[in-house]
């Protein structure tokens, strides 16, 4: 059953790159799936596609060379002729989506990147920012949740992920320069929310994706200084700071793949994805 006054929808953002945004996105995912039994849609606005490759896996490379639709044909506004059509042709409701798991009536879907998407964007004339948002309002309100990861860089694609969302999810490693792209991001938003009178937008919290080892020196001096910062900036902001960190763990590349063999401190994410889901009302 549908939410009663339609999905909750996370945009996954930080204006700094290798924080985790993708992994993140993707095991929030999966966990909202799995534990919490919701209908989730996730939305791949990196030109990377780290999220799609992580959620479709080996299926992302027959979505490449069988050329379905993605991200890119739902700004475009079309599907372009194909082998099978000579001509432009509309897009339906399924066009662009991959469905990853199907668990009774809820499922896991995503609409996947490509590597051309920035190249698209960047020669259409005025690309239109709302064009996702409107694409998810017609065809996606009866699912419980979307989560939607975005690019680390102020552009057409972070004002497309505000758009959509009604949420901001922060994550943050502690380490040199960790707090660079709070200011950025604040602006961002400032900005979006003056320019964007109706749209009530705002930062669910800010998660600590731990860069280092539990144990020995636990990242030592510096990780101390960093999340200073961090606890200093994000209370300039209001940004609340959810308690449960995200661990170190080299279980994580195996989870992105799906391979559940070996999750080491991994298995901990679950208490920052209840933590959150609690937070936000799912």
């Amino acid at each position: 059953m549908a939410r009663q006054n339609g999905p909750l929808a996370v945009c996954v953002i930080n204006l700094k790159g290798g924080v985790g945004k993708s992994t993140i996105s993707a095991l929030l995912s999966r966990y909202a799936l799995l534990t919490r039994q919701k209908d989730i849609l996730a939305v791949d606005l990196d030109p990377q596609a780290n999220l799609s490759q992580a959620l479709m896996g080996h299926n992302y490379n027959a979505f490449l060379t069988n050329r379905r639709p993605s991200i890119v044909e739902i700004f475009n506004g079309y599907k372009p002729p194909s082998s099978g059509r000579s001509s432009p042709s509309s897009l339906s409701s399924t066009d662009g989506i991959e469905t990853v798991w199907q668990i009774g009536t809820n499922s896991l879907q995503v609409i996947p990147s490509r590597f051309d998407f920035s190249d698209n964007l960047t020669n259409t004339l005025r690309p239109d920012p709302r064009v996702l948002a409107k694409f998810l309002a017609e065809h996606y309100s009866h699912k419980d949740l979307i989560i939607i990861d975005c690019s680390p860089t102020e552009s057409i694609f972070t004002h497309a992920a505000y758009h959509a969302s009604g949420l901001v999810l922060v994550p943050v490693k502690p380490e040199y320069f960790a707090t660079i792209g709070f200011p950025l991001l604040q602006q961002s938003l400032s900005l979006f929310t003056d320019r964007n009178r109706g749209h009530q937008i705002s930062v669910a919290g800010v998660v600590v994706n731990n860069a280092f080892y539990h144990g020995g020196n636990n990242g030592g001096p510096e990780k101390t200084r960093a999340l200073s910062e961090i606890k200093v900036e994000a209370a300039k902001n209001k940004w609340p700071i959810f308690k449960n960190e995200i661990p170190f763990s080299r279980g994580f590349p195996k989870l992105m793949r799906g391979d559940y063999s070996y999750s080491g401190n991994a298995d901990r994410f679950s208490r920052f994805a209840k933590e959150f889901f609690d937070s936000i009302g799912l």
